[in-house]
């Protein structure tokens, strides 16, 4: 009887220092995989914007398209309730987690406008267009779902 109550004792006791380790290290692979995305987006507005003209104002130009894999989560990765794409300088991507901090990457680049000045998905897979267009200021590369 003692040997059980030694045994379930030493079982939750390996349990309470496994667990907040898995929980870190899957919020860890999140924004891991957050920055990665933000690369993806990045390297697409860099590619469209410099090997490719840019189009008369009002025009669209080259277009090129992105998929992003948002985490629904795993034992691999947490769940991202929401991820927010914002332009500027580059691409600015925020991920919400569930139960866990929000995690932020910023990666520079082209002028990138987002449709609606933010774009907010969900967990899943989402597929982006990336338009070459013109204005006032010069080329900018518009982000929309596709």
């Amino acid at each position: 009887m003692i040997r059980v109550v030694i045994a379930c004792c030493l079982a939750v006791a390996i349990a309470g220092v496994a667990f907040p380790a898995a929980d870190a290290a899957r919020a860890d692979a999140t924004a891991v995989s957050v920055g990665s995305m933000a690369d993806t987006l990045a390297q697409a507005a860099t590619s469209l914007a410099t090997t490719e003209d840019p189009p008369p104002v009002g025009l669209d130009g080259a277009r090129r398209r992105v998929v992003l894999d948002v985490p629904s989560g795993s034992w691999r990765s947490a769940r991202v309730s929401q991820l927010t794409i914002r332009g500027g300088d580059g691409v600015e991507l925020t991920a919400t987690t569930a139960g866990g901090p929000t995690v932020v990457r910023r990666v520079g680049g082209p002028r990138v406008h987002v449709v609606g000045e933010r774009l907010s998905l969900g967990p899943g897979t989402h597929t982006l267009d990336l338009t070459l267009q013109s204005d006032s200021r010069g080329s900018v590369v518009v982000v929309e779902p596709a």
